[in-house]
């Protein structure tokens, strides 16, 4: 059975634009939050301090800076080693396809991903590029759901993301991604069982050190 995960991103700029948090797979509604100025940071109020402190304890690498160079293009990381996991998961991760476009000259990008298993995909409204030259890092947000076969949402997880490394003509060096977890929701409890508890986070690494570029 074909299983289906969409991820809506947001992150800041300067405008209030809405995020989409989804109720069941047919119906939407929304919110809105309010965006601060971009200051080459990720937003406290995306990935709280004290977790940019511990993300940053355990090995992620956030490059800070109001300059990145432009990461546009199509990428995959291949093969994905889990380096920590504060919820001591242990399954695999399959290859992570990773698509930027659209960057701003403030930062804004559109960033969609794509896990090879199952169909399962990520599809984004909004991300951000922080960094300086070619250290860079991209975060936001994810709101991550499964529908049924009738279109009853079975779960749903609000997470914020992270890439970081060094783009370059050949990808992007020292490849990571981070995925923390801010909140969980399931129709019951079969359903939450696997889900990790809000707070937790797991930080991956490229295996080979590249995450490829691909050709359009």
């Amino acid at each position: 059975m074909l299983k289906y995960i969409k991820h809506l991103l947001i992150i800041s700029g300067m405008v209030a634009l809405p995020i989409f948090l989804f109720s069941g797979c047919l119906k939407e509604g929304n919110d809105t939050i309010v965006l601060p100025l971009p200051d080459g940071k990720i937003p406290y109020s995306v990935i709280p301090e004290e977790m940019q402190d511990s993300l940053r304890s355990r090995g992620l690498e956030i490059h800070e800076g109001l300059n990145p160079d432009t990461i546009n293009g199509h990428f995959v990381a291949s093969p994905m080693d889990l380096h920590f996991a504060s919820d001591n998961y242990q399954e695999v991760f399959y290859d992570l396809y990773m698509s930027f476009s659209g960057q701003t000259r403030r930062g804004l990008i559109r960033y969609n991903e794509t896990q090879k298993r199952e169909d399962i995909d990520g599809q984004s409204i909004m991300a951000n590029v922080i960094g300086e030259g070619k250290d860079i890092t991209m975060y936001c947000y994810q709101n991550v759901f499964e529908c049924s076969s009738n279109g009853d949402t079975l779960w749903k997880s609000k997470t914020a993301t992270v890439v970081s490394g060094t783009i370059g003509e050949e990808g992007i060096k020292n490849c990571q991604y981070a995925h923390i977890v801010l909140d969980t929701w399931a129709a019951d409890d079969y359903h939450a069982s696997p889900l990790s508890k809000p707070g937790t986070y797991r930080i991956w690494y490229d295996g080979d050190g590249m995450a490829k570029r691909l050709t359009e």
